[in-house]
C-alpha cells in the first residue's frame, strides 16, 4: 500500500515539476543564396568587425584584435545599445566563423546566452550564407513577461540575422 501511495504522490508531481524549468535552448537557422561567387562574399562578410558595414542594424563595431580567436568586438545597435562577443573560431579556409555573446544586455536583446556560426558556401556560381545561432531568453524563470520570452527574443535575433543576409545579398549582387 505504501508503494501505492509512493508511486500515486510521484505521478501528481511530475507536472508540477515540468513547470518549474527555465528557459530551454532555443535554435535558429537562416539562409540565403547570392547570385555571385563566394570569395566575393566572403569577402564583404569576413572581418569579424565588418558587421557593421553588411548588417543595418549595426552601426559601428570596435574589436580588441580583429580576426584573431578570442577577439572581441563591441558592436552598436540602431537603438544606441551595445553588445560584447568574443570570436571563437575563424577559418578562413573553409569560410566561417564563430562568436558568442560575451555580455548580455537585455535593451539590445532578450537573451542571456549567445552563440552562432556564419558560413559561406560556393553553390556552382551562387554562394549560401549560412547564418545560426542559439541561445538562451535572459528571464530566468518559468514564466517570462512577453517581451522576454523565448518567442520574443527568436523574433529579435530572426530580424537581426535577416537583416544582415539581406544586405549580403545586396552588396554581393
Amino acid at each position: 500500500m505504501k508503494f501505492f501511495k509512493s508511486g500515486l504522490i510521484a505521478l501528481l508531481l511530475i507536472p508540477a515539476l515540468s513547470l518549474a524549468h527555465g528557459p530551454s535552448r532555443v535554435k535558429v537557422d537562416h539562409q540565403i543564396e547570392i547570385n555571385a561567387p563566394a570569395d566575393k562574399v566572403w569577402g564583404i562578410i569576413s572581418d569579424f568587425c565588418s558587421i557593421k558595414d553588411w548588417n543595418p542594424a549595426v552601426t559601428a563595431c570596435e574589436s580588441d584584435n580583429g580576426n584573431q580567436p578570442d577577439s572581441v568586438r563591441t558592436i552598436t545597435l540602431e537603438n544606441g545599445q551595445k553588445m560584447k562577443e568574443k570570436l571563437v573560431k575563424f577559418n578562413a579556409e573553409g569560410t566561417l566563423y564563430q562568436y558568442m555573446l560575451v555580455e548580455p544586455n537585455v535593451d539590445a536583446f532578450p537573451i542571456n546566452t549567445h552563440g552562432a556560426t556564419i558560413s559561406v558556401k560556393d553553390a556552382g556560381g551562387k554562394t549560401i550564407v549560412e547564418w545560426k545561432g542559439a541561445f538562451y531568453r535572459s528571464f530566468p524563470g518559468p514564466t517570462p513577461p512577453p517581451e522576454l520570452s523565448d518567442e520574443t527574443a527568436e523574433k529579435a535575433l530572426s530580424a537581426f540575422y535577416n537583416a544582415g543576409l539581406e544586405n549580403i545579398k545586396k552588396l554581393a549582387e
